[in-house]
C-alpha cells in the first residue's frame, strides 16, 4: 500500500518549514556573534532572545533526529506502513519547538523568509485538512477550525524590544504569552494532523490569545501599535465565536 502523492507532499512542506526557519535563525545568530557593534548579553531581552533561539534550535535538532525516524523515512518513501508510524505528536512538539526560537526578534531578522517558512507550514495543514474533508462530519466545520487555526497562529505575539516605563515586566509578559500561545497552537496542530480537527473551537487557547495580547498590545499601545496581532486576534476571535455557533446549531 502506497499513501498518496499529497500525504507524501505533506511531509515535505513541514520539511521545508524546518529548514528555512532554522537556516533564518541561524544566520541571524552568526551575523550578530560576528557583528562587533552587537552584544548577545547586552541586556535582559538580548539575554533571553538569543539564549531561547539558541536553546530552540539545539532542541529542535536533537528532536528531529532522535525522534522523528519514521518523519524523515517518510520523505523518501510512498509505503503506507512507514507514513502509519510517525509520530505526529512528536513532529507537532519538534515544530513547536522550532517556532519559539522564530517569535522573538534579533538581529538581522529575515522576517519574509520567515514568513515563507510559516507558509510551508501552513501549506501542510491545508493538504491535510483536504485529505480528511471527505471524511469529516462537518466539512464547513472541518475548514472553519482550519482558518482559525491559522488566524490564531499569526496573533502570537513576536518579542520586540520595548523602551517603555516598566519594559522588564513588560518582556516577562510577552515571553510568557509567547510561549502559552505556541503551546496551544503546537497541540491544535497536533489535532489537525492526527485528522480531528473537525472542532478546534475550544476555549482555553482562544482565552489565553485575547487576555495576553490584550495586555501587551495595551501596555505598547503609546510606544507602538502592534497592528498585526491585533488584527489577527480581532479575526480569530470572530472565527471562533462563528465557528463554537456553527458547532452548536449542528449539533
Amino acid at each position: 500500500m502506497k499513501v498518496n502523492i499529497s500525504s507524501f507532499l505533506l511531509n515535505w512542506f513541514v520539511l521545508m518549514y524546518f529548514v528555512i526557519l532554522f537556516a533564518e535563525r541561524l544566520q541571524s545568530i552568526i551575523r550578530s556573534c560576528m557583528d562587533k557593534n552587537i552584544r548577545l548579553m547586552e541586556n535582559g531581552f538580548n539575554a533571553y532572545v538569543y539564549i531561547v533561539t539558541i536553546l530552540s534550535l539545539t532542541a529542535f535538532v536533537f528532536m528531529l533526529f532522535i525522534g522523528n525516524g519514521y518523519f524523515l523515512k517518510s520523505l523518501f518513501t510512498r509505503d503506507a506502513a512507514i507514513h502509519e508510524q510517525i509520530n505526529y505528536l512528536m513532529l507537532s512538539i519538534t515544530a513547536g519547538v522550532i517556532l519559539i526560537g522564530g517569535m522573538v526578534h534579533t538581529e538581522y531578522t529575515v522576517a519574509p523568509v520567515q514568513f515563507i517558512s510559516y507558509g510551508m507550514l501552513i501549506t501542510a495543514l491545508i493538504i491535510k485538512t483536504a485529505n480528511m474533508n471527505s471524511q469529516a462530519s462537518s466539512s464547513l466545520l472541518l475548514w472553519l477550525s482550519l482558518a482559525y487555526l491559522i488566524a490564531f497562529s499569526m496573533a502570537i505575539p513576536v518579542m520586540y524590544h520595548s523602551d517603555i516605563s516598566n519594559a522588564g515586566i513588560f518582556h516577562i509578559i510577552e515571553a510568557i504569552v509567547a510561549l502559552l500561545l505556541i503551546g496551544a497552537f503546537t497541540y491544535l496542530m497536533y489535532l489537525v494532523f492526527i485528522g480531528k480537527a473537525v472542532n478546534l473551537f475550544i476555549i482555553f487557547p482562544i482565552v489565553i490569545a485575547l487576555i495576553g495580547d490584550s495586555i501587551i498590545i495595551a501596555m505598547r499601545w503609546k510606544e507602538k501599535v502592534n497592528g498585526f496581532a491585533l488584527i489577527f486576534l480581532v479575526v480569530s476571535a470572530i472565527l471562533w465565536v462563528v465557528g463554537k455557533i456553527t458547532s452548536i446549531v449542528q449539533k
